[in-house]
């Protein structure tokens, strides 16, 4: 099984606003707190010891600025740094700091092992996905080992507007928060194909919210769509989407096996997650 977040072509600039080169000076905390997650995100990414010369360049912050960052964090016992290769990689006390998170999911939901059956039972990609800002950002990806698939990776950013995700989170909101995010997103992509009509679009998530499930076929990626469904957090009142994403041809092929296995999913999350549960 292809791991999650694994892929040759991951790039910084697809899974945060990044801006970690060009940032208020007179922010240098800011500065400094975004750059560290940039680079923590990038070490998920790659998945293998850095040097600083390399950091430096997939990043887009002078060498000085990442050697600093460097020592810093090894100084604090973020990262553990081989001297003799000169290569720098996160160790298990940043494990550890998520564990809580982690187990709290799997105890309230066991949610990795039903995303894992459904990998299973569907054999196309799995996405757990969350809004952020006007993106929906897939937080975990799983991919079954064969050509034909939809390949994303772990904290991939793409317009909420435009994917299947993104659209069933939107259908929790209000007509008025949507379109207000309808016209911030529209703004902010750079193809005219990925812009939304605000009154068609509404009318699709009047749609979407009468199903209980949002659809796509080609409208983020060209041949490749998406089913997704709307499941509330263990950790918070925030809720989250699970997709299966796949060419559009298999998506023809198993839409009532996938329609059926999300359906089923969504139903067990509702009865296992309770109130109580969904606080911290």
């Amino acid at each position: 099984m292809k791991k999650p977040g694994v892929l040759e072509s991951a790039r910084m600039a697809d899974v945060g606003p990044w801006d970690v080169a060009d940032v208020d000076t007179s922010s240098r905390s800011i500065k400094s707190a975004e750059r560290t997650l940039a680079l923590f995100e990038l070490f998920s990414l790659q998945e293998r010891p850095l040097t600083v010369g390399e950091i430096s360049r997939m990043l887009e912050v002078p060498q000085p600025s990442i050697s600093m960052l460097l020592r810093n964090l090894v100084k604090l016992g973020y990262l553990d740094h081989d001297r003799q290769a000169r290569t720098f990689v996160p160790n298990i006390r940043i494990m550890l700091l998520g564990s809580w998170v982690h187990r709290r999911f799997n105890e309230n939901l066991h949610l990795e092992e039903m995303l894992d059956r459904l990998l299973a039972k569907i054999g196309e990609t799995v996405i757990l996905a969350i809004q952020n800002g006007i993106w929906s950002q897939y937080v975990s990806a799983q991919m079954p080992e064969k050509p034909a698939r939809m390949e994303v990776q772990s904290g991939l950013l793409r317009p909420i507007t435009c994917t299947a995700v993104g659209r069933v989170l939107l259908s929790n909101k209000s007509d008025a928060e949507i379109e207000m995010i309808v016209r911030r997103c529209n703004a902010e992509v750079s193809e005219d194909r990925l812009r939304v009509h605000p009154p068609t679009f509404l009318e699709l998530i009047h749609g979407i919210r009468a199903s209980g499930f949002a659809e796509t076929r080609g409208d983020m990626t060209p041949g490749y769509g998406a089913i997704a469904i709307a499941i509330s957090s263990p950790m918070s009142n925030i809720p989250m989407a699970v997709s299966v994403g796949a060419t559009n041809d298999h998506l023809e092929q198993k839409h009532d096996l996938i329609l059926s296995a999300m359906l089923e999913l969504k139903a067990h999350l509702a009865r296992t997650t309770s109130p109580t549960s969904l606080t911290v």
